[in-house]
């Protein structure tokens, strides 16, 4: 029964896989039929060396931010075993799982598990570690639904009441369940450790909209690296759209996902869609390079 489970389990993941690969290799494939090809090599030339710096090092404030944002989650018994630059070894190491690793354990499974054993309790590293994400989807969600006011009018705030009821009423369900079911009443339980923290709740959402601004600021340098300067109001609004979608699209770390969207939004900019795909071909090359610090913190054992 178990081998059952396990097999169905695993039948699932590579089903979920294919299907990433699928659409990122045909999004890919489409692209690339669609530029020119030579025009986007002499693009990618164009990047200005200067800004080399201040792109990796926004990449890595991001990264420290989100540790931060991740440790004022930590509300627990054994938080004084967890240091911020522990959180960042593990987010470092977390990407690089994601981008070099897609079909080995995920990233935030590998956080999860790490932190678990640090503080002695695998279901509360579960709460922290979804909530720290949870948060980052919430900022994304707010500003993909604002950056539509001026073609949704009205509806705009019938979305944002959708979205809070949306939540209130996964927080009913979750609570019903937890009467039920042991691992979601341990999972409820964990959560409620932050009722009435309103105070650190607030700081939570701070850090997360300064994370989204660092990852906004990030790609927005790119595309001056490239001699393009967007407007930085629809760049405001643009990149979490990306970003929010790349989430709920299947396909591996966004590639093909992410580059479509360059191309179709920044287009209504005039941008060509050669240097709209140079940007984002850099920018998953940054994230990469940057993820790869992950892969030294991992061999040297940081995350123990």
């Amino acid at each position: 029964m178990k081998e059952n489970q396990e097999m169905e389990k695993k039948g699932k993941s590579l089903k979920k896989l294919v299907l990433k690969i699928i659409v990122s290799a045909g999004l890919i494939f489409y692209i690339l039929y669609k530029v020119d090809k030579q025009t986007l090599i002499t693009n990618l030339k164009l990047m200005d060396l200067l800004f080399l710096v201040p792109i990796v090092a926004f990449i890595v404030l991001n990264y420290v931010i989100s540790s931060l944002r991740w440790k004022q989650l930590i509300v627990h018994e054994n938080a004084n075993k967890v240091s911020l630059g522990y959180l960042t070894s593990l987010y470092f190491i977390g990407s690089f799982f994601n981008n070099f690793m897609p079909t080995s354990i995920g990233g935030d499974v590998y956080k999860v598990f790490k932190l678990g054993k640090r503080i002695n309790d695998n279901t509360f590293a579960f709460t922290s570690t979804f909530t720290e994400r949870f948060t980052g989807v919430l900022i994304l969600v707010l500003f993909s639904v604002l950056s539509f006011t001026g073609i949704l009018h009205f509806w705009v705030i019938l979305l944002l009441v959708w979205f809070v009821m949306s939540m209130y009423i996964g927080f009913y369900i979750l609570q019903k369940l937890s009467k039920k079911i042991k691992i979601v009443k341990k999972i409820y339980e964990s959560l409620m450790v932050y009722k009435g923290r309103w105070t650190l709740i607030f700081h939570v959402f701070i850090l997360a909209v300064v994370v989204q601004l660092f990852s906004v600021l990030t790609q927005y340098t790119i595309f001056l690296s490239l001699g393009i300067k967007l407007d930085p109001f629809f760049a405001l609004f643009a990149f979490p759209v990306i970003t929010l979608a790349t989430f709920f699209i299947p396909s591996l770390n966004g590639i093909g996902v992410q580059d479509a969207l360059y191309i179709s939004l920044f287009a209504f900019l005039g941008v060509p869609q050669e240097l709209s795909l140079a940007a984002s071909v850099l920018y998953h090359l940054f994230r990469l390079g940057v993820s790869l610090i992950g892969g030294v913190l991992y061999a040297l054992g940081k995350s123990d």
